[in-house]
């Protein structure tokens, strides 16, 4: 038996005592037949309007928008044009109808009682320009509408139920396209709102598609109920097109291209860049992680495990929803351990370049209204047409790393829209478009967790670069389930990755690691050799000015190494002290009018 959506249900609940249906959301789609002998057909809504009406024994049924007029395309088109004339008292003409003219017409037709009537608006938010600024024209025929609804009578029907009501439909994407006083405090108004197919009527339609794959007849019935709950899966979000459309490209298909199929349409590109992900890069992730993000071993594994299950296609199996994205993560942890670093090395590891980065600087959406950045503003506001930063990106680049700098400094009602995102792998913008994040890989960082502020307003440190790992994990979890809702959480799950402190060992190899890039970029940009032996003294200074700065963490020794060594090092390049092809043993660092010089063998 076909699934009932549960607007056509109201609608047969009320069609008796309401006198008009405004149907918003999704009006684009099609419907599926659940009458009649063409029962289990997809067809339009208008189609489904016309046939459903006609079932109902209704008389005249017409269609009128802005640009055609009054028509009829289907059976009996002629008849029925003929009629709605006659009863609305119009003149028959293929000329264009002015709108005040059409509700005129409309207002007598509802009130006539020679036979029972049904007019369909289409794109019903075009008959005005704004829903808060309203023309006068405007006002006039919408309160003509309206007063045509309250003096609507009942009408001789074509079916044994003798009588029907006489009916208007507005068809309209949103409701709010329409000015509130019209719709709202009517009796006689229902809005139906037409959602997504659900997952028993997807069902239903992959169903009756089995016959497109052509491995189909060698299945048994536990391997067919398998590929059928596995599209079910894949397919949520879909409306009925995109079903049909994405069912057509697996036409002659087997079932094994069918989750890339559903991706290649979400998408619109073959390419899958998660299968070029190979066992060789899977294998030395870990070590090519490692050289990026120095004394995060803890962090670098879990992270690895994390893209290899994504990789693997094995990411979120034990959840019913298999259309999350590929990984969510948390890096949290002290300022300068590598959060950043880390992510975008795995955007360079996994997707071949640093660009596939995404990042988004939550501290730039910490007012009220900072969700309309991301996502869209609504219709009517400014910055509407521009879309979501967010959602554009994703469009833009579905597969990719995205990045949420300090998401603590988000505005509260920003983790309320990711709850969709992490939980369904997608999100509908402010216009009506669905946006997958499905290929995606989302990361959280956070600074929460080391601190707490006392009474007098004071920074008390929770933490020291004395605490182990466990320690710290154990600290700084306690707090961010302290300071964020437990559905947020639970959402990331074991994925909080805690980062360590940068302690001596771990502060010495970053700088060498600097050092040696400033110097490589010399010989390769200016074919001069610098070289700073660990035994010089300025390699000493350098090292001891670092270890002051651990609580700054991988960060602190960048900023020493600019100060102290890429300043004076600039200074002497700009004076011409060293020329291409120069080899220069640098040993030491000297302060002169608070300017450091460094001194050369």
């Amino acid at each position: 038996m076909l699934e009932v959506a549960q607007w056509k249900e109201e609608l047969n609940t009320y069609r008796s005592i309401q006198r008009m249906f405004i149907l918003e959301g999704n009006v684009t789609d099609k419907q599926i037949l659940t009458e009649g002998i063409e029962s289990g057909e997809l067809v339009d809504l208008n189609e489904y309007l016309y046939i459903y009406l006609k079932t109902q024994g209704y008389h005249t049924i017409v269609f009128f928008n802005r640009i055609d007029g009054f028509y009829n395309i289907y059976d009996d088109s002629q008849q029925m044009i003929h009629d709605f004339y006659i009863q609305a008292k119009m003149k028959n003409t293929s000329s264009k109808i002015d709108i005040q003219t059409a509700m005129n017409g409309i207002r007598e037709a509802l009130g006539g009682r020679d036979h029972s009537v049904a007019i369909i608006i289409e794109m019903s938010g075009q008959l005005i320009s704004s829903a808060e600024h309203l023309e006068e024209d405007e006002i006039e025929y919408l309160s003509t509408l309206l007063l045509a609804i309250n003096e609507a009578t009942s009408a001789p029907a074509n079916n044994s139920d003798g009588w029907a009501n006489n009916l208007v439909f507005m068809i309209t994407n949103k409701v709010q396209e329409l000015p509130t006083w019209f719709y709202r405090y009517s009796p006689y108004i229902k809005v139906l709102t037409l959602d997504f197919p659900k997952e028993k009527l997807r069902r239903q339609i992959i169903s009756s598609y089995q016959n497109y794959f052509s491995d189909w007849n060698s299945f048994d019935k536990k391997a067919r109920d398998k590929v059928i709950n596995q599209l079910v899966a894949q397919t949520d979000g879909f409306t009925c097109i995109e079903l049909d459309s994405v069912l057509y490209l697996c036409q002659g298909d087997t079932t094994k291209n069918v989750e890339e199929k559903i991706r290649a349409y979400r998408h619109g590109r073959k390419e899958n860049p998660w299968q070029e992900i190979d066992d060789v890069k899977i294998t030395s992730l870990y070590d090519d992680l490692s050289k990026d993000v120095i004394g995060q071993p803890k962090a670098v594994q879990a992270v690895v495990d994390a893209i290899t299950r994504a990789a693997t296609g094995m990411s979120g199996l034990q959840h019913s929803s298999s259309n999350r994205p590929r990984a969510v993560l948390l890096f949290a942890g002290p300022t300068g351990t590598g959060k950043t670093e880390l992510a975008k090395s795995i955007a360079r590891k996994i997707f071949g370049a640093e660009s596939s980065l995404i990042r988004f600087d939550m501290s730039e959406y910490s007012q009220s209204h900072s969700d309309q950045r991301l996502l869209g503003a609504p219709p009517g506001y400014v910055g509407y047409d521009a879309g979501g930063e967010l959602t554009n990106a994703v469009r833009a680049h579905p597969f990719s790393i995205l990045l949420f700098d300090e998401i603590e400094k988000a505005n509260p009602s920003i983790l309320d829209k990711f709850l969709q995102i992490l939980d369904d792998g997608r999100m509908t913008d402010s216009k009506g478009q669905t946006v997958y994040f499905t290929e995606s890989v989302i990361i959280f960082t956070s600074n929460l967790g080391l601190t707490r502020t006392l009474p007098d307003g004071t920074k008390e440190m929770l933490a020291t670069p004395k605490a182990s790992i466990e320690e710290l994990e154990q600290i700084i979890v306690s707090q961010l389930h302290k300071s964020w809702r437990p559905e947020f959480l639970n959402r990331i799950g074991n994925n909080i990755i805690i980062f360590d402190f940068i302690h001596e060992e771990e502060a010495k190899k970053i700088l060498d690691k600097q050092i040696k890039q400033i110097c490589d970029n010399l010989m390769e940009q200016r074919h001069i050799n610098i070289q700073v032996p660990d035994s010089s003294e300025l390699y000493q200074k350098l090292l001891a000015t670092c270890f002051k700065n651990l609580e700054y963490g991988g960060r602190g020794v960048g900023n020493v190494v600019e100060h102290d060594f890429i300043t004076p090092l600039s200074r002497e390049l700009s004076k011409g002290t060293w020329k291409s092809g120069d080899s220069v043993i640098l040993k030491d660092l000297a302060v002169d009018n608070w300017q450091s010089h460094l001194i050369s063998e």
